[in-house]
């Protein structure tokens, strides 16, 4: 079950990906949460525990969205 915090942040990474093709900067998730760049690191490293996203070098260009219970994803396996 994701946290209120971590739902807000999937959909950021879902809602980028498709209207600017790439994915956000951690200066650009702290700006759209309201959170500091540790807990928004926190944020990305449960959604990678989860299953939710791939982020194989700890660079948010590179996350890859694996899947989401709010919408359909593209990249669902």
């Amino acid at each position: 079950m994701l946290t209120d915090l971590e739902r807000k942040v999937l959909r950021i990474l879902y809602n980028f990906s498709h209207s600017k093709r790439r994915m956000p900067t951690i200066p650009e998730l702290e700006i759209k949460t309201g959170k500091d760049e540790k807990t928004v690191r926190s944020v990305l490293n449960g959604l990678v525990r989860g299953g939710y996203i791939e982020c194989p070098d700890g660079n948010t260009q590179n996350i890859k969205i694996i899947y989401t219970r709010d919408y359909e994803s593209p990249f669902k396996r």
